[in-house]
Parts: structure tokens; C-alpha cells; sequence
């Protein structure tokens, strides 16, 4: 009986210290930075114009310890070129330099890997360039959206890594701008 209580004493000690260094880790930590990149789909009208582009930038989570839910605040820069202009002598394209302010929450996982639900609404400065014999015009406005998409959260060796899948929808004077970027991001 007693080496019983003693076992089960022991196993409950080494419990309780395992947890208390993972909440003491968690609340450690409650602000992660995180630099992404990667594809920058244009879905609707904008696919009839544009080529799939590319996306880069930063995100700052914050994250009460032991909550599921924190907040998001991201940078992104993007890049597009516009389609069917090859051989013709003229060149146009697309930036945006956005700034999403997302609500993020983590579901549980009993894996390693954390799946998460993210959405909020995203600001825009566009800046469209358009180039025909060596003249150039340019074009830029300040549009407001949303974006809304998920991601799974996951140690890649010793590297906490995140991939992303977002729908970003921007819409001025009755125009609107759709993207898919899914991006690759290394968490610190």
C-alpha cells in the first residue's frame, strides 16, 4: 500500500511540474513574431487581369496565456503583373502594402500541430503602374476589406512554423480586389 502512495505521489509531482513549465513557457511568451511569404492568388474579376503574384511580410500575435483566443496584427507587401500584355510593348502591374487586424482562435489539437481560424478587416494603399513606349503612369488609392482563412501552427525542427490560407477581398466605388495568399511563415 505504500509503495502505492508513493508511486501515485510521485506521478502526481512530476505532473504538476510538467504542467507548471508548460504555463510558465506560455506565459513567458505571450507575443510571437512571425516573417512570412508566398503565393498571391487573384481570384474573381481580379483573375481575368492579373497573374498569380507574390506575397511577403510580418505578423505580431498576441496571446493570453492558456486563452485559445488572441489577436493578430500583420504587413503584408504583394506584387501582380497583369496578364496578356506579352509581345504587345506594354507592361502593367499591381502593388499593395496591406495591414490585416485579425481576431485569431486556435482550436485543441492532441498533435503537435495547432489548427487556428483567423478573420478581420484589412486596409490597403494599391499603387498600379502602367507602362507603354517607355512612358509610364501610375495609379494608387487607399481601399478597405476583410480577409478571413485559417492555417495550421507547427515545430519544423527547432523552428515554430506556420502555414496560412487566407481569402483578402478589398472593395472601393462599388470595384472590388480579391486574393488567396498562402503563405509559409518561420514563428520566433
Amino acid at each position: 500500500m505504500t509503495k502505492r502512495t508513493t508511486v501515485l505521489f510521485s506521478l502526481a509531482m512530476l505532473a504538476s511540474i510538467g504542467s507548471a513549465s508548460i504555463a510558465q513557457a506560455q506565459v513567458s511568451n505571450p507575443a510571437k513574431f512571425t516573417l512570412f511569404g508566398g503565393a498571391g492568388l487573384p481570384v474573381g474579376d481580379a483573375q481575368d487581369a492579373l497573374k498569380m503574384g507574390y506575397t511577403v511580410g510580418g505578423a505580431l500575435d498576441l496571446r493570453a496565456p492558456l486563452s485559445p483566443i488572441g489577436f493578430r496584427g500583420e504587413l503584408a507587401y504583394s506584387g501582380f503583373d497583369a496578364k496578356g500584355l506579352s509581345g504587345t510593348g506594354v507592361s502593367a502591374d499591381l502593388k499593395d502594402l496591406g495591414l490585416n487586424a485579425n481576431l485569431v482562435y486556435w482550436l485543441s489539437s492532441p498533435t503537435p500541430v495547432t489548427p487556428y481560424l483567423t478573420a478581420g478587416p484589412s486596409w490597403s494603399h494599391q499603387t498600379g503602374t502602367f507602362e507603354v513606349d517607355g512612358q509610364s503612369d501610375s495609379d494608387s488609392d487607399n481601399v478597405w476589406g476583410f480577409n478571413v482563412g485559417g492555417g495550421l501552427q507547427f515545430a519544423l525542427g527547432g523552428l515554430g512554423t506556420r502555414l496560412d490560407l487566407r481569402y483578402r477581398r478589398l472593395s472601393k466605388n462599388g470595384e472590388s480586389f480579391s486574393v488567396i495568399p498562402i503563405t509559409f511563415g518561420v514563428t520566433f
